[in-house]
């Protein structure tokens, strides 16, 4: 058949049912916007996880306390069979390509300062929190390197937390309670946001040796290392297991 005859036909078949025509073509175009909507879709979605866990850099490895059976929370929240130490994160600083450890802990309490008072959420964590996180100081000092089994009573502000307490006062040196405990302020943090529905700004930051006292734990909650760009991730992580199994002797 001559292109010119088919092109005649098919121009005939469609003014000759012009229904089914305008039918066809009305399913040819919601076929075509469902694939285009449901990829945009899933293109979205892709890149709001990846800002979300990439906030916190690419070259991270995170280290949770192991159990035998899970129920979907994260080891260091419940009991645990190989809870993880201070002493665990102090060893990983030696294996090979790993630039910054640090051990976290979270649990909630009151902090007070003065008349007011906000519930939320406290984070035990060391020294290096803000190169690990890429979560920088808006005013003073992050928490000292002190020895993390004596570390002093320090605390550094979420800035949500700051502004709610010291409504943009200095409160650099102020005494206040958290969990019922003194600690002396030292810095707050730049606005960082919220991760996965947390808010990273109202909060507060102490050393992660007091956190466990308060909260009365034995283990971490996990352990974020910091490893050097261009490290084999895989290799890393099987190094870092031999470790921690090594140390818990199994």
């Amino acid at each position: 058949m001559r292109l010119s005859d088919a092109t005649t036909l098919s121009f005939s078949a469609i003014t000759n049912y012009p229904l089914r025509s305008a039918l066809t073509a009305l399913g040819i175009a919601i076929g075509v916007s469902a694939v285009i909507l449901l990829t945009s879709i899933s293109a979205g979605l892709q890149r709001f996880v990846l800002a979300e866990f990439t906030q916190f850099g690419t070259n991270l490895i995170s280290i949770s306390p192991g159990k035998t059976t899970t129920t979907g929370i994260s080891g260091g929240v419940i009991g645990n069979i190989r809870p993880l130490s201070l002493a665990d994160a102090d060893a990983l600083h030696r294996v090979p390509q790993v630039i910054e450890v640090v051990p976290v802990t979270q649990g909630s309490a009151a902090v007070e300062y003065g008349q007011r008072s906000r519930h939320v959420t406290v984070i035990g964590a060391g020294p290096s929190a803000p190169q690990v996180w890429r979560f920088d100081v808006f005013m003073g000092t992050f928490l000292p390197a002190d020895d993390p089994v004596s570390a002093r009573p320090f605390a550094v502000l979420g800035h949500k937390l700051y502004t709610e307490l010291f409504r943009h006062g200095n409160p650099l040196g102020a005494l206040i309670r958290v969990g019922g405990f003194r600690y002396r302020v030292v810095g707050v943090m730049e606005p960082k946001g919220q991760f996965l529905g947390f808010d990273l700004d109202d909060a507060i930051y102490i050393p992660a040796a007091r956190a466990l006292e308060m909260f009365n734990r034995d283990s971490l909650m996990e352990i974020d290392v910091l490893y050097a760009p261009g490290a084999n991730a895989e290799k890393l992580s099987a190094r870092i297991s031999d470790l921690l199994q090594t140390r818990h002797g199994s």
